[in-house]
């Protein structure tokens, strides 16, 4: 009998199958461990991204210290700091550039007798603020100085237990004497005039105790030029004096135009202007001085 023989492809499950079987989960090996690796490096940047959160968050410290009468703040940061801001109690507020550097010290503020609170202030260059404040108290004597209109020099000393007087005087000039008024002796308050240009000022309180503290200042004085008007005839005269010098005079006449006049650093300077056609007239007068002193004044024909 004949018999017909199959030809048909029979499954492998030789050596070929089992290296199918191998590169499969070799693959699948390989795509977990970039699953893995993919997470962890994602995990890793977000821990770098938190950190550098942390890192933009911080802000200036400030640091309070006591030297005598005198309170020492120092401001220190990882970036430069803008600027400072402090005062005493709620007394105007002084400004400070700090110029981005990453330290800045506060040296020399007075502090005043009995217990005052220091409240400061510290800007960042990326616009990041921290607020602090310090109670000082102090039972000694304290003299402060502060500059008004760029002319005179107010005097304050001041101390808990009474003062007796304070003296004072500019350069080599006389001095002058002055006592508590009312009944209140624990402060004693002066103003002078500032002469012109750089000047030494020294001061000395006394208290009730005898004990005694001598401050000297260095203040220049930027006084504000002096104006004269005159009408002489037909012609507005206009007078300007500066120990300094003159820098412009701008008139204005009935809100008009604006006429300037330069004086090139004389300082004494004097023009006319013919007002013939001005039956009624007010005019403005602004005079400048080299250190950008001003001086305004007004005047009219009628």
């Amino acid at each position: 009998m004949n018999q017909i023989l199959y030809t048909g492809n029979k499954q492998n499950k030789g050596p070929a199958s089992i290296k199918s079987i191998l590169r499969f989960f070799g693959v699948s090996l390989i795509i977990l461990s970039a699953i893995f690796i993919g997470k962890g490096s994602y995990a890793l940047y977000q821990n770098y991204k938190i950190s550098n959160v942390k890192e933009d968050s911080s802000v200036p410290q400030i640091a309070f210290e006591q030297e005598g009468n005198n309170a020492v703040v120092t401001i220190s940061h990882n970036k430069g700091i803008s600027k400072v801001k402090y005062h005493w109690n709620d007394e105007s507020e002084v400004i400070k550039q700090g110029n981005l550097e990453k330290v800045v010290i506060l040296d020399k503020i007075s502090i005043s007798s009995g217990t005052n609170t220091l409240y400061v202030s510290a800007v960042d260059e990326k616009g990041k603020t921290n607020d602090a404040s310090y109670s000082y108290s102090y039972d000694g004597i304290a003299i402060e100085f502060s500059v008004v209109d760029n002319a005179y020099l107010k005097i304050k000393a001041s101390d808990v237990k009474g003062l007796s007087y304070i003296t004072y005087k500019w350069n080599s000039e006389e001095e002058v004497t002055a006592y508590p008024t009312g009944a209140d002796n624990t402060t004693i308050e002066q103003q002078t005039e500032i002469p012109s240009g750089l000047n030494t000022l020294s001061i000395t309180a006394v208290n009730v105790e005898n004990r005694t503290l001598t401050k000297t200042q260095d203040v220049k004085g930027n006084h504000p030029p002096k104006v004269q008007l005159f009408i002489q005839g037909n012609s507005l005269i206009v007078d300007v004096s500066d120990e300094e010098g003159i820098d412009k005079i701008i008139q204005q006449i009935n809100l008009g135009e604006e006429k300037v006049t330069n004086a090139n650093g004389d300082t004494v300077f004097s023009y006319k202007y013919d007002i013939s056609d001005q039956e009624r007239f007010i005019v403005k007068i602004t005079a400048v001085d080299i250190e950008g002193v001003e001086k305004v004044i007004y005047g009219k024909n009628y």
